[in-house]
């Protein structure tokens, strides 16, 4: 029996030095950074990709969260994010990147 979808819960950076906080942000992009979240339906920056797991026939994959771009010195390919993907049948896992 396949599991509900997880619900969308937001993820907001608290970082713990001077360092980590000033990595954070971007010059020009305002909605980059601020798109961490496990749950919900995916951020798709170019469209829909959801993974299917190999090892239980092809059922397609749970969206389980994705990590932003954390700043101008730490951006994935043009303000990109990576998307995480579980099967909860085999337990594997799957991540891609798609950019902006």
């Amino acid at each position: 029996m396949p599991l509900p979808p997880i619900p969308e819960i937001p993820l907001v950076p608290a970082p713990s030095t001077d360092t980590a906080r000033a990595a954070i942000g971007f010059q020009w992009n305002t909605d980059a950074g601020k798109r961490h979240k496990l749950g919900g339906d995916p951020t798709w920056l170019q469209g829909p990709d959801v993974p299917t797991c190999p090892a239980c026939g092809g059922q397609p994959m749970t969206f389980y969260g994705q990590l932003d771009s954390i700043g101008d010195d730490f951006c994935l390919a043009d303000c990109g994010i990576v998307y995480v993907f579980v099967c909860f049948g085999c337990f594997s896992a799957k991540a891609l990147l798609q950019s902006g």
